[in-house]
């Protein structure tokens, strides 16, 4: 990701903890910076390559799961450097704070949290209205950042179709949990007033976009009159030229003088 046209981000996504995570993401941090951050600086004699901030997000609650990824690095002269990157655990940001900060990417991700509850073996395992509770919250969250302009019609469109398709995944054996965030993430219908004014501003958007159609297609039909005006002008004019142009051809041969062209 680029941001401001200035600080380069790579964020990578990684369910369960991988002990060569971290070395994966040397290998990328390092190519990229051979492809978009290297330059000279100061003079010539000295090249710099800049590293993007990078990240990696854990969706999954993982205790195992370090506040930093690390590798030590020994270059050939002996000298060493520590490689870290910091990890983002999406289950450690309630819901509150996801809303806080505006943390929209996580929202698709939270029904992860629930799944530890659908073991029926728990002693509290996840009840339909717990569940109708945290989706209630979700969609509120959704709902609010478009009210505010953090997010359009589309985006909050595409949030609530990743939401719906990771509940299938995740109440894939779970069928009255499924339908139920199938029930509350569906378009609501629209009431009968709702609706009427909403066709009459597509009404009238279309209105005025013929409007605009009719008045582009005049001034092109005039535009063409001006050019079909001065094309038979033009016309005139050169037959006028010919016409001058053969009076003297035979003004020159009554006179017996030779014609060059």
């Amino acid at each position: 990701l680029l941001v401001n046209g200035t600080d380069y981000y790579h964020l990578e996504c990684q369910m369960h903890n991988d002990q060569d995570m971290v070395i994966r993401m040397v290998a990328y941090d390092l190519h990229f910076a051979m492809q978009h951050t290297t330059s000279g600086e100061q003079n010539l004699d000295s090249l710099v390559m800049r590293f993007p901030r990078s990240a990696v997000i854990y969706p999954e609650k993982n205790n195992q799961i370090p506040d930093v990824l690390r590798c030590r690095i020994i270059f050939q002269d002996g000298s060493e450097h520590v490689y870290q990157i910091p990890t983002v655990i999406i289950q450690s940001y309630s819901l509150e704070e996801i809303q806080e900060k505006h943390l929209n990417l996580f929202l698709p991700y939270v029904l992860l949290r629930l799944r530890p509850q659908l073991n029926p073996e728990r002693k509290f395992p996840l009840t339909k209205n717990e569940l109708t509770a945290f989706v209630d919250k979700v969609m509120i969250i959704l709902k609010d950042e478009v009210e505010q302009g953090y997010l359009t019609e589309q985006e909050y469109d595409d949030y609530v179709n990743l939401f719906r398709r990771a509940a299938e995944k995740i109440f894939e054996k779970h069928a009255d949990f499924r339908k139920e965030v199938d029930r509350m993430t569906k378009p609501l219908i629209e009431l009968p007033s709702v609706l009427q004014k909403r066709l009459y501003d597509e009404i009238d958007s279309l209105n005025a976009n013929k409007e605009a159609l009719i008045a582009d297609n005049e001034m092109l039909t005039a535009d063409n009159e001006m050019l079909t005006a001065d094309r038979d002008a033009l016309a005139v004019e050169l037959a006028d030229k010919n016409a001058e142009l053969a009076r003297m051809r035979a003004l020159l041969e009554q006179y017996h003088i030779p014609v060059n062209a």
